[in-house]
């Protein structure tokens, strides 16, 4: 399990996540657990899909500030990382939960997947690029 050292307000903090279960998070923060919940967005839910080691079930809220770019079609990047591979051209149909891409982030591989079904219209984003989370990675309509 990774550690994480920050400070804030001159204040130092340890924190681990111990574990992902669902909708919650169980975080150590200097020795102290905490369950943490994780909030939804209605309209789109990308999902991060781990290795077969570990598939925490997590929901990624879409940011706010990329409301005004994306549609309900739009496949948003939940994490920042380095796009490894897409696994669709623009034209491919796509089921709901496929995976479409896989993105590295801290010498981990994610799958990103959709949660919508429909043609790819098209592809905003290139392997080998940096991607910041909420980053529209892909167009999905009929």
């Amino acid at each position: 399990m990774r550690e994480y050292k920050f400070k804030i307000n001159d204040d130092k903090y340890t924190a681990k996540i111990l574990e992902y279960t669902g909708d919650f998070v169980l975080v150590e923060v200097n020795g102290m657990e905490y369950k943490v919940e994780l909030d939804q967005d209605k309209i789109s839910k990308p999902k991060l899909t781990r290795s077969q080691k570990s598939k925490p079930q997590m929901h990624i809220k879409k940011p706010k500030s990329n409301k005004s770019q994306a549609n309900e079609g739009s496949v948003i990047a939940p994490i920042p990382g380095l796009v490894i591979k897409l696994l669709v051209q623009e034209g491919d149909l796509v089921k709901t939960d496929q995976t479409v891409a896989i993105l590295e982030a801290m010498k981990m591989e994610s799958e990103i997947t959709t949660s919508f079904e429909g043609k790819v219209k098209k592809i905003l984003v290139k392997e080998g690029e940096n991607i910041q989370e909420g980053q529209i990675i892909m167009e999905i309509g009929e």
